[in-house]
């Protein structure tokens, strides 16, 4: 079910201070008005916090703000659908986000996990397309959208707008370019090597199966739960892993590099120099 609630900044900007805040009924006009402009100024902040909005002035981060509408999705919602009308570029503030994609054999694959501050589904504001991925809200989020058209009109006012975009954009094909190779390149047992290396920030925190069901761990590597399974069983096997109904716990980084075909010399949680 999709949650299509809309709600414009100047009505819902209450949420920026404190999460479920709103002004008191018993408050006079003046104090609701003065706590709408600290508000503002905090989402403005927000907004300033993403990577290519960091050079633009107050002034411009705050008619950026004034362009979009704040959304609020409850868990297991879903925000748009892949091939529906674009729904312009979103800005999460709060939750979890998961961007998915439906192959042929209807198998789903978890394209990326999106956290708090970053942006998403910001190719349909620069082609103005269907959009590319299903959004999935994994959590109550709260996101900040601003549709193709509003977009278009700041990149035209503020052209460092389309400037970082497309940084960000060349930014995420090469990730994309990345998990290509891993697809044509790991068989799966290799895929969930990596992934659990991930997930475990390189071994030091356990993986929480709640969060992180053999379900979950197929669609973010490309494949079904039964492969996963069978993998999660020869690492377990071959004590690489400590697997319980509620954890996942890595006994042995270096075997878990060499399953998952990794150079621990580049590895992004690999020992410091």
């Amino acid at each position: 079910m999709t949650y299509n609630q809309n709600t414009s900044l100047r009505q819902s900007l209450p949420w920026v201070t404190r999460d479920g805040a709103n002004p008191s009924e018993g408050k006079s006009q003046g104090d609701s008005s003065k706590r709408n402009e600290i508000d503002l100024q905090s989402l403005v902040g927000r907004i300033g916090n993403v990577p290519f909005f960091k050079s633009l002035p107050p002034a411009a981060l705050k008619d950026i703000v004034y362009a979009g509408q704040v959304r609020n999705f409850p868990a297991s919602t879903t925000l748009f659908r892949e091939g529906d009308e674009a729904a312009g570029m979103h800005v999460l503030f709060r939750g979890q986000i998961h961007l998915c994609k439906v192959g042929l054999q209807g198998i789903e694959t978890i394209v990326h996990i999106v956290n708090p501050v970053i942006m998403f589904n910001e190719t349909t504001v620069i082609d103005g397309l269907a959009n590319p991925v299903t959004a999935v809200a994994c959590i109550d989020s709260t996101t900040w959208q601003v549709s193709p058209e509003e977009y278009q009109r700041l990149m035209e006012r503020y052209p460092k707008v389309g400037l970082g975009l497309l940084r960000i954009m060349a930014a995420r094909n090469r990730v994309l370019l990345a998990r290509y190779e891993d697809l044509m390149s790991r068989p799966v047992l290799a895929r969930t090597a990596k992934l659990l290396y991930s997930l475990s920030q390189g071994g030091r925190q356990s993986i929480n199966r709640h969060d992180h069901s053999n379900q979950r761990i197929a669609a973010m590597a490309g494949t079904v739960p039964e492969a996963v399974s069978r993998s999660i069983k020869v690492l377990k096997e071959n004590e690489v892993i400590e697997c319980s109904r509620s954890l996942i716990t890595i006994l042995s980084i270096e075997q878990l590099t060499c399953f998952a075909q990794l150079d621990p010399s580049v590895l992004k949680y690999g020992p410091s120099n």
